[in-house]
């Protein structure tokens, strides 16, 4: 665990008690700080019975408050408790901006993005690891920022739009976004204000930080394009499916290295388990973060042995010539796409919580979709998208009826893959796409 011991004796607000919540609060009450607790749902501070709780009142006493991912600092409205910090001119930071007041030695490597951000994480640490440098990962992948071993000499954070939203200190030593494509746009009041929150990752950057930037789509170019203007000390553009100038990128099947101006193929691409441009624009991010820590040479045999990340994409048995496939992560449509682009004769399960772009930019793949299941809140209004493209659906509800079903209906049609890519976010039925995704792997070795 990250030690606070600046913390100690000092007066400490914590907003939200999920996982990165509870996980500040063990933190500071190790290093000695007075720590009240406010959540929303009252069988959380249940768990937390020992200390005092939160009100809007006994704020204005707090040395400094930490808010939680999931709590909303603007849109669509501020939660009271932050109006009241606010009032009172109460410092809001968040876990992440704890993580960098301590580390002083380890170096951070810090991933954000609509899509890849947890393969881009998990490949960086298995690529370090192999190489036998002393790495942890976490943040908004696995294991809260605060639970990480300091001792590490990388630290390899994922972060999410609503970390950034809350963190104010930042700098970074290795900063890579991905991509930027419309997403939790009713929490960042629009298009622009992911955007914005997206582009914090860069913020004070020194004159050591080192900024990845992914130019495939134009939001993303158009930040590189900013930072470029500002004369951003180190700015390395990626692609898959290019070579940018002074980037990382591909040409035809070769990974290419062109941060200098000089081209040098890194690896040839027919090595590698993970397909498409997305994953190229993956590996991409990957060689540019650790070109100056890898040789070459190890890179790339670090890059062969990497199978991929658990719920994106992957294939968890064949029953009686059927392909099961967990792409659980999948929780909006330029997530799925990559999954309908990949497979044919499809029986696909989707629905939850859905997002802002629906199911239209998917119209292209249904042909491809022998039949559909739909789960969670957006059973209804996908069955009306499909229906309307004449794709075969049924609204089963829950994840075990259309598990159940899927053997059957596979059968009759003739689909030789059943794949969960559900477009949609988990919170209605699950605690988050992991248990979405276990529960899916559960539920079809049950059928075997």
């Amino acid at each position: 665990m990250i030690s606070l011991s600046f913390y100690q004796n000092r007066r400490v607000g914590v907003l939200g008690l999920g996982k990165t919540g509870t996980s500040v609060v063990e933190a500071m009450i190790a290093s000695g700080a007075e720590v009240e607790v406010h959540d929303d749902c009252d069988s959380t501070i249940e768990t937390c019975r020992q200390l005092r709780k939160m009100t809007v009142d006994s704020i204005k006493r707090l040395d400094i408050m930490i808010v939680s991912p999931g709590i909303s600092l603007l849109w669509p409205v501020a939660h009271p408790m932050v109006i009241a910090a606010k009032k009172h001119a109460i410092p809001i930071l968040s876990d992440v901006d704890l993580f960098q007041q301590h580390i002083q030695n380890g170096k951070g490597i810090y991933i954000t993005g609509t899509n890849g951000k947890s393969t881009t994480t998990a490949l960086i640490h298995y690529l370090l690891a192999a190489a036998g440098k002393k790495v942890t990962a976490g943040g908004n992948f696995k294991q809260t920022i605060l639970s990480l071993d300091p001792l590490a000499d990388f630290f390899v954070i994922e972060i999410s739009s609503y970390q950034l939203e809350s963190s104010g200190i930042l700098g970074f030593d290795t900063a890579i976004l991905l991509n930027v494509t419309p997403d939790h746009l009713t929490r960042h009041g629009g298009i622009e204000g992911y955007l914005t929150n997206k582009q914090k990752i860069f913020a004070n950057f020194t004159n050591r930080s080192i900024a990845i930037v992914g130019v495939d789509d134009e939001n993303c170019a158009s930040i590189a394009r900013f930072l470029q203007k500002i004369k951003h000390p180190c700015l390395v553009q990626i692609s898959g499916r290019n070579v940018p100038a002074f980037g990382v990128g591909w040409n035809n099947n070769l990974l290419v290295d062109n941060r200098r101006g000089e081209s040098e193929v890194v690896c040839n691409g027919s090595m590698l388990q993970l397909d498409g441009d997305h994953n190229r624009q993956n590996i991409a991010a990957a060689y540019a973060a650790c070109a100056d820590i890898l040789e070459k040479e190890t890179f790339c045999q670090g890059l062969s042995s990497f199978t991929g990340l658990n719920h994106r994409q992957e294939v968890i048995t064949c029953i009686d010539g059927i392909i099961y496939v967990n792409d659980s992560k999948a929780t909006n449509s330029d997530s799925a796409e990559q999954a309908l682009k990949r497979f044919d004769n499809i029986v696909w399960i989707l629905g939850g919580r859905p997002k802002e772009k629906g199911l239209e930019d998917l119209v292209k793949y249904f042909g491809k979709v022998k039949f559909a299941f739909l789960i969670g809140e957006g059973a209804e209004d996908f069955a009306q998208t499909l229906g309307k493209y004449g794709v075969r659906h049924e609204i089963t509800g829950t994840l075990d009826v259309a598990v159940r079903r899927s053997k059957e209906i596979a059968r009759v049609y003739d689909a030789k893959v059943v794949l969960l890519s559900p477009v949609c976010a988990s919170f209605d039925q699950f605690k988050d796409f992991e248990d979405r995704g276990d529960q899916f792997r559960a539920l079809v070795r049950d059928l075997k």
